[in-house]
């Protein structure tokens, strides 16, 4: 079997947030549960090519966001404070993570995800998976 080679910009987003989709979905700032698209309301990210996919705290205090960017066809991390002032992004091409398979999406107009599924998932075919 042939090892997929992971770049660095995946490396370093997974190395710092974990695993795509391994953050929570409800995160408490300053005490205060959010979701993920208050969140992002909150966080003036609210556009209808910006999917949110998790989100989570840093060891410094600060929080972190990880949004599927369909315009740009990136996963993007934009980290914040109490404050909701932000304090640092990172990005990877969505090809990171799917390789050849991103060819083979019938991509919609969101996230083929929606931020609930991996991503990857081919939204052309229902439920059933045909």
């Amino acid at each position: 079997m042939e090892e997929k080679k992971i770049t660095i910009n995946r490396r370093e987003i997974e190395q710092r947030y974990g695993m795509i989709g391994d953050g929570k979905k409800i995160l408490f700032v300053n005490g205060v549960p959010m979701g993920l698209s208050t969140l992002s309301r909150r966080l003036a990210l609210q556009y209808s090519d910006l999917v949110p996919i998790d989100a989570g705290e840093l060891a410094d205090g600060t929080y972190w966001l990880r949004i599927y960017d369909n315009e740009r066809r990136m996963v993007m991390v934009v980290e914040f404070d109490r404050e909701y002032a932000f304090t640092g992004e990172r990005g990877a091409d969505i090809m990171d993570w799917l390789g050849d398979d991103y060819f083979r999406i019938h991509w919609r107009a969101f996230c083929p995800a929606g931020g609930e599924e991996w991503l990857g998932a081919d939204a052309s075919r229902g439920k059933g998976g045909r």
